[in-house]
């Protein structure tokens, strides 16, 4: 099976991700392997579902071709000394020219190959490989001097130690680095399916393509549709999970390889609203329409408003790297589209966060314009609705209107106030009238975007790097005269959303070179049982809030932690509280007493662990 990837989150870390974009200027297409349906079934050598367990996992055992693993080149490219573009060139293949696979390395990007005597490598999403699902991890070799000056000065300090050592590609290297905790338990990837009600969009739909990028779509027949009114049938769909003690992650492959659900084992809720019903609704490209309001957190490409293949079989790639990490990529069918785009989505033995991984090419001989967005449906808690207290967390003090039905707000495009305008604040859904669309301005801020539902004592965090990932949009249905949810559902459920985007806004456009590809890495998490939240990273979420004129504290971490959180005013501690939390078990408590908060200035918090690390360090400004 032809693979996918992105690099993996090889660290747990306190900051964000700092990518570049990286570029092979030899390749100009994407390979052809055929229909996807021809491909081999990956799930069909996925073990059984297991529960998470406490010992080791094997490894999924699959059986190699006869003729052995190989890759076929299907343009001419580059074959390279090391699984990256910082390793020299070390020989171009033509096409037609086939190779014997040796390995693969720890990311599933770059394909291993015998060449003479010796070994190289290709890259991997831009060959056919066959029989190559079971050859080993093969570890990078190390970097010439000459070569390794040209990747970013601030690299990663520490590799776990079940992993093979790697070379991170510059695409998406992390500018910082937290102390790695032990992993708690493991985790597993395995497959499973989901039967729901699906009306039958399909009997709709009509070929048709955006020749800007050479992309097949279906368009959607709404007027057919709604004068014959279909009902609703049984449908069996592929889900791809990733399981550890804390969080259960469902993919759906064959709709637009979203991921589907995010369980939190701990209190059952899914962070990610979930449809119970597959639904066209009358939304989307105005050249496509039809979206499903499924839920989860879909891939929107190459165009705005959902792009074109939230509907669309993907390819995907689980891989059980060791019994810490494993990782599922989809990526766009092989059609001969001018851009291919790969997701990552990877899990770690007991973390509650997850990692998700894009990386876009742009596989045409021409430089392309296009846009990408990743879009979250949300609903917090176990309603599966969003309430009045669903607060939403953007850094900044303007956003700008995409759309809304609220004439108390300015005219599409135009900026206001965050988060109060005119009185109203805004950051509160229970203040909207009608829906409302909007994107933090002049760009995203970063390091996170959150929302919390303080009646469901349940949020959403997403941590990125706001340098690479410049567009940042909320979206709500409105409140007091909301969008009926029976456009998109049949049981009056509801959803927010989170978008995030390489551009900053709907009408920019993001642009790579021929040849080019843009990489970065962010994680989500789900946050529960702190009553609000004031501040968000990899390592923890917390809520700062005043009572009777003392300071509390919420403190929700990723992985479990035992620490101290520390107060400083002018560089000078007022004072400190020990903090033993766990996802299944957050700290709640009075931290500063009324007369240690200063009356004016900012307190600078610490978090240290056990050891004296710094892991977290932030202000706070006053309630």
């Amino acid at each position: 099976m032809a693979l996918l990837g992105v690099l993996l989150s090889l660290l747990w870390l306190a900051g964000c991700a700092a990518p570049g974009v990286l570029t092979e200027s030899s390749v100009s297409a994407v390979s052809q392997p055929g229909p996807l349906a021809t491909q081999p079934s990956v799930a069909a050598t996925l073990p059984p579902a297991p529960a998470p367990t406490e010992t080791p996992l094997p490894r999924p055992s699959f059986t190699p071709t006869p003729a052995g693993p190989r890759v076929r080149i299907t343009q001419s490219m580059n074959i390279r000394s090391g699984p990256a573009t910082t390793y020299p060139i070390v020989g171009n293949a033509a096409s037609g020219e086939s190779f014997a696979i040796t390995g693969v390395n720890a990311q599933g990007d770059w394909w291993q190959i015998r060449l003479g005597d010796g070994v190289a490598w290709v890259f991997a999403p831009l060959v056919t490989a066959v029989g190559g699902e079971g050859v080993p991890i093969a570890a990078a070799p190390v970097l010439p001097v000459a070569a390794a000056t040209a990747l970013p000065t601030a690299l990663p300090t520490a590799l776990p130690t079940a992993l093979p050592t790697a070379t991170p590609r510059a695409s998406a290297d992390n500018a910082g680095s937290a102390p790695a905790p032990a992993p708690v338990g493991t985790v597993v990837v395995y497959a499973s399916s989901v039967t729901l009600p699906t009306y039958p969009y399909d009997r709709y739909l009509s070929p048709a393509r955006n020749e800007t990028y050479n992309w097949p779509y279906q368009r959607f027949d709404r007027e057919r549709y709604q004068q014959e009114r279909p009902a609703p049938e049984n449908r069996t769909y592929k889900l791809i999970v990733l399981e550890n003690a804390y969080l259960k992650l469902t993919i759906l492959p064959e709709l637009g390889g979203r991921i589907w659900q995010a369980i939190h084992k701990p209190t059952g809720a899914n962070l990610f609203y979930q449809n119970g019903v597959v639904k066209p609704s009358s939304w989307g490209p105005p050249e496509q329409l039809g979206w499903l309001a499924l839920g989860g957190l879909e891939w929107a490409l190459p165009v705005v408003e959902h792009g074109y293949d939230w509907g669309v079989a993907w390819g995907y790639n689980p891989l059980q790297h060791s019994p810490d990490l494993a990782s599922v990529t989809v990526f766009t069918p092989q059609d001969g589209r001018y851009l291919a785009a790969s997701v990552t989505v990877s899990l770690r033995a007991g973390a509650a966060a997850f990692d998700v991984e894009p990386t876009i090419s742009n596989v045409s001989d021409q430089t392309l314009d296009f846009s990408f967005w990743s879009t979250a449906m949300l609903a917090p808690g176990a309603g599966n609705k969003p309430s009045a207290s669903t607060h939403f967390l953007l850094p900044g003090q303007q956003m700008t209107v995409h759309s809304t039905g609220d004439g108390r707000l300015p005219a599409p495009g135009q900026p206001f106030n965050w988060p109060s305008h005119g009185g109203v604040d805004y950051s509160w859904l229970g203040n909207y009238q009608q829906w409302l669309g909007f994107f933090e301005r002049p760009a995203a801020h970063g390091p996170y975007v959150a929302l919390y539902d303080t009646a469901a004592d349940a949020g959403a965090v997403r941590i990125y790097p706001a340098g690479v990932a410049r567009g940042s949009k909320a979206f709500a249905l409105g409140w007091q005269a909301a969008i009926g949810s029976d456009n998109f559902t049949d049981d009056g459920s509801a959803y927010v959303e989170l978008h995030g985007g390489l551009a900053p806004t709907f009408d920019d456009m993001y642009r790579l070179p021929a040849g080019g590809a843009v990489s970065w890495r962010e994680v989500w998490y789900p946050v529960h049982g702190i009553g609000g939240l004031s501040y968000a990273d990899e390592v923890a979420a917390i809520h700062f809030y005043a009572q009777d004129g003392g300071l509390q504290i919420g403190f929700y971490p990723t992985r479990p932690l035992d620490g101290v959180l520390m107060a400083l005013v002018g560089g000078q501690e007022i004072g400190r509280i020990p903090i033993k939390a766990s996802p299944d078990m957050p700290f709640v408590g009075s931290w500063l007493r009324r007369d240690q908060v200063p009356n004016n200035g900012p307190v600078q918090i610490r978090l240290e662990d056990a050891a004296g690390r710094l892991l977290i360090e932030t202000t706070y400004g006053g309630p």
